[in-house]
C-alpha cells in the first residue's frame, strides 16, 4: 500500500547514526539562510547553532555524515554552504 511504501522512503531517509541529536526539531536554526534575516541576525544564529552542536553526543557522527552527501547548514558544528552561496566562517 502507499502508507507502507511512505514508512519505507521515510525509514530511508532516516540516518540511524544521528539518533539523539541536539538539533533534532529545530532545523530552522541550522539552516545556512533564513530568508528576511540580517546578517548580524544570521550570524548570532549560527553562533547559536554551532554552540548547541558543542553539547551534541552525535557531534562526530553528524560531521561524518554531512560529508557522505552534499550537506547545507550546520552540520556537526561546521557550516556547509549552498552551492553558489560564500561560506560564513563562525567564531
Amino acid at each position: 500500500s502507499l502508507d507502507i511504501a511512505n514508512q519505507h522512503l521515510v525509514s530511508a531517509l532516516i540516518d540511524r547514526r544521528l539518533t539523539g541529536a541536539a538539533c533534532t526539531g529545530r532545523a530552522p536554526l541550522f539552516d545556512v539562510w533564513v530568508r528576511g534575516e540580517s546578517d548580524d541576525e544570521r550570524s548570532a544564529r549560527l553562533i547559536r547553532a554551532r554552540a548547541l552542536c558543542c553539547r551534541c553526543p552525535v557531534a562526530a557522527a553528524c560531521r561524518t555524515a554531512a560529508g557522505e552527501h552534499d550537506a547545507s547548514g550546520v552540520w556537526g558544528g561546521e557550516l556547509h554552504s549552498d552551492t553558489g552561496r560564500p561560506k560564513l566562517e563562525v567564531a
